[in-house]
């Protein structure tokens, strides 16, 4: 009789487990089909067509004002402004006054540029070992010269890169550097012929900030230029990057 009651007690046990285990993984399959219904309702916006798509208006926090609306289409143009140059100047004093004159049309500003002329050439034989050496070289040169009724000046030349060498002449000319050359060499000496660079400065006053070239060209017809050398044209203007716009 004992052994009955165990055995009925044992077999309700084993099917009470029985249940809870069926339970159990029942309720994991739910669990597993809803999440993955789920997951094929999210879509990337790089899977979807563009039909499919749906814009809204971006709204800036703690504003009522609601931004532009703008699809793949719409193509924003930057504005462009207009740059100009007047110039050249003939002295600061005429570009202060011209710019003093227009302040209220323009933004603008001066600046110096050197402009590359012809260069100039200077002779010279190069720098001996003593200054005694020199002297009594230039003295010789000298006396050639005269025999040769060569009309030639000649200088030592007392410090610099230069110094214990002997000046034979600045020319603006090449070929009268080449002549003199050519007359020393016939002498036996060695001469040098070294080109120098040479400048000259203009000054001309910058516009910016114009809205455009026909913006530029209403004002510099009603401006009364006295000075007929003064001339306008375009030029580049310039941009500054920001850092936000590098990666």
């Amino acid at each position: 009789m004992r052994g009955i009651l165990f055995g009925l007690l044992f077999s309700n046990l084993l099917y009470l487990g029985w249940g809870f285990m069926v339970g159990q993984r029942q309720s994991e399959l739910v669990d597993a089909e809803q999440a993955l219904s789920a997951k094929r309702d999210i879509l990337l916006v790089s899977e979807a067509m563009p039909e499919e798509l749906r814009y809204y208006p971006m709204q800036v926090l703690g504003s009522s004002v609601a931004l532009p609306l703008f699809d793949s289409t719409t193509v924003i143009t930057p504005a462009v402004e207009y740059c100009a140059e007047i110039g050249p100047f003939e002295s600061p004093a005429d570009a202060d006054g011209f710019i003093g004159a227009n302040a209220s049309r323009f933004t603008m500003s001066s600046e110096v540029r050197r402009i590359p002329i012809a260069p100039d050439y200077r002779v010279y034989v190069p720098p001996f070992a003593s200054r005694e050496l020199a002297t009594s070289t230039m003295a010789a040169i000298r006396e050639a010269f005269a025999a040769n009724n060569l009309m030639i000046d000649s200088f030592l030349i007392a410090r610099g890169d230069l110094a214990n060498g002997i000046a034979l002449g600045l020319f603006t000319e090449q070929r009268n550097a080449l002549n003199v050359q050519a007359q020393l060499e016939k002498l036996g000496y060695r001469v040098v012929i070294a080109e120098e660079e040479k400048f000259r400065e203009e000054l001309w006053v910058l516009v910016s900030g114009i809205e455009s070239e026909a913006a530029f060209a209403l004002h510099w017809a009603e401006i009364q230029l006295p000075k007929t050398y003064i001339q306008a044209g375009e030029k580049l203007c310039e941009t500054i990057a920001h850092g936000l716009q590098f990666p």
